[in-house]
């Protein structure tokens, strides 16, 4: 029995030693592998976000620039006839935006009640002291008024008038129609009442100043022949449709 007791003290001292032995070298909780470094992977720059990442992404990482998606400023043509063809064609499209930053109020109003003609497609035609004249294929005309001290700036037109081709049922006011579109030089108009030959023929001459009908219209048959003369001297014998109120009217002039 001494000898078994004995037995027993030399074991709980050599299990002592041991445990001391392991505090004094590890310095840690027994059975734990040794380290060979830091544990804390922030010592190494690591976030909690896992290997190579930094602890506050957003400290590191820029995003781009957010595009500018304001509009751009309006411009405002420097010359006349730049300025006149914006607000035509503001018109023309139905773009009462531009239309109000092109013109004053007035015009603003005219260009929502003047009736539009079938064709579009007016073309500049020349300034006239502060007018500009602006004429479509059927010889319609567009006469817009500008405040040129306004030029390049904003709501420089103050008015805008049509002035729409009309075709007369009575042959000698066609007549009279077609001789103040030549006097006036709008050629399409002309066109409009006879045709492009004749415009063609007709509309590099001087027209015919004071134009009156020198006898009353004579019916043919099929046609009707207006004549008259200008006080320069000069007659003409015209050619006309029995059936009016419309383009092309006019048949021939001698």
């Amino acid at each position: 029995m001494k000898r078994l007791f004995g037995a027993l003290i030399v074991a709980i001292l050599t299990v002592g030693s041991v445990a001391a032995c392991g505090k004094k070298d590890g310095g840690g909780t027994p059975g734990a592998a040794a380290g060979t470094g830091p544990t804390d992977s922030a010592a190494f720059g690591e976030g909690p976000g896992g290997s190579g990442q930094p602890a506050n992404p957003s400290a590191s990482t820029s995003e781009p620039p957010a595009a500018d998606k304001s509009p751009a400023a309006p411009t405002y043509p420097g010359d006349a006839k730049g300025y006149c063809q914006a607000v035509v064609s503001a018109w023309t499209k139905n773009d009462s935006g531009r239309i109000k930053q092109l013109a004053a109020s007035g015009a603003v109003s005219n260009f929502q009640y003047i009736e539009k003609g079938a064709d579009a497609n007016w073309k500049y035609v020349k300034k006239d002291g502060s007018d500009c004249i602006l004429r479509n294929d059927h010889g319609d005309q567009l006469q817009v008024t500008l405040d040129e001290h306004n030029l390049g700036k904003p709501q420089a037109v103050t008015d805008v008038v049509i002035e729409k081709t009309e075709y007369p049922s009575d042959p000698s006011s066609y007549v009279n129609n077609f001789i103040n579109a030549w006097y006036n030089g709008n050629t399409q108009r002309m066109a409009t009442y006879s045709s492009h030959s004749i415009a063609s023929s007709y509309g590099g001459k001087k027209a015919p100043p004071n134009w009156t009908e020198s006898q009353p219209k004579e019916d043919k048959g099929d046609h009707w022949l207006v004549r008259g003369s200008s006080n320069a001297g000069d007659s003409y014998t015209f050619k006309v449709k029995k059936s009016l109120g419309k383009a092309n009217g006019i048949l021939g002039i001698s």
